[in-house]
This record gives C-alpha cells, structure tokens and sequence, in this order.
C-alpha cells in the first residue's frame, strides 16, 4: 500500500479477511490474493473487493473514485451507505460492478449503480513516480492538484483564467518547473511571495 499527501487508512487483518478503511486522501494498493482471506477497501460511499489486482483509490469531496491498473475488482456501495431511502431502481441495482483493467468508476451516495470508463490507469497512478498529470484540464483544478503538494500555496487571483486548458506532466516536487510554466503561456503573470503563489492575468 502506498499513501499519496495528506491521507490516511486504518488497516484490520483477520483470519478471514483484510480490511482497510481510507479515511481521506488517496492510496495506491499491489494485492496478492488469497481465496480464504478477502481483501476489502471501504472509502466513502464505496466498498472494493479485491480479484487479484493493482488499482488506486482516491476520496474527493463528494465521491469515490476507484481506477484498475491490473487485473479486476468488484465494486459496490460501503456498508456504511443508508440505502433506506433509496428510490426503486437504486432498490433494482446490481451489488456490485466489475471493473476490469484500464477501468475507472466514481462512486457517489445516491447515484448507483455507476457506469466505469476506460482511462489512461498509469495517469492516474503518475503520483506514485512523484508526478501528476494534466490533459486539457482547467487550471483551477491543476492548482488544486499542486496545492496538494506545494509547500507555498497557489492561488489563481483572476477568475478568466480558471477555465485556462492546461496539458502537461509536472513533478509533485518541483513547483519552480510549474511556475515557469505558467509564465511561459500568454497572457499569464505569476507572483511569488513569502506566503502564497498569486497567478493573474497581466
């Protein structure tokens, strides 16, 4: 198992079974399986099963995202999830959802089942080579991912530019890189202080 910044996971073995609980954040986890002994992930609204398999975990504010590097897991709603007030179709829905390698599903409270999508799975797992990577991403959503990271945090001070398509593959830990960057696109401006990183329009 590995923890990306600012996550954390309780871990329970048993006789029966490996459980890990993702708190916050975002791990990465390389499985050997064991038929007698299931290895579960509870995140958020979901709860993955392992098949055998490599894949990646990530809380965000209002859902789970789980992504297959190898091999498969099968995905379904956390036990912790009240499906009491569940509409009938959620009542209808299949347990769980198999996701094959190259496979991403996000998982939302209320929204079940959830359809999975082919994704680029070694991008997503980029933070384990200390990297991150944008393809035609907004740059507020490139800040924030930075901000996980940067030791100074950055902030795009003027709103036209939160939309700005940023591509590219930057390092978790050179912010310099990504500064110069960002002042080598047209239009941008980027301030540092002793505080904060300030990216506006000149």
């Amino acid at each position: 198992m590995h923890l990306n910044t600012d996550s954390a996971v309780t871990i329970r073995y048993g006789k029966t079974e490996r459980l890990m609980m993702l708190i916050s954040g975002q791990a990465g986890f390389e499985v050997a399986h064991e038929p007698d002994r299931a290895f579960r992930v509870i995140a958020g609204a979901a709860e993955v099963v392992d098949l055998g398999t490599r894949f990646d975990v990530r809380l965000e504010h209002d859902s789970t995202v789980v992504t297959v590097v190898e091999g498969r897991v099968a995905v379904g709603l956390s036990p912790t999830v009240d499906t009491q007030g569940a509409n009938s179709n959620q009542k209808r829905s299949p347990l769980t959802v198999q996701l094959n390698a190259g496979q991403q599903l996000r998982v939302a409270e209320g929204e079940w089942p959830a359809t999975p999508k082919a994704v680029d799975a070694e991008s997503t797992i980029a933070w384990l080579r200390k990297e991150i990577v944008f393809d035609h991403e907004p740059l507020d959503h490139v800040v924030a991912e930075f901000n996980r990271y940067a030791a100074k945090p950055i902030e795009v001070a003027t709103p036209a530019l939160r939309n700005l398509q940023i591509s590219g593959v930057f390092s978790t830990d050179d912010t310099d890189a990504f500064i110069a960057f960002l002042r080598s696109l047209k239009g941008v401006q980027v301030e540092v202080n002793a505080t904060q990183i300030r990216v506006t329009r000149n």
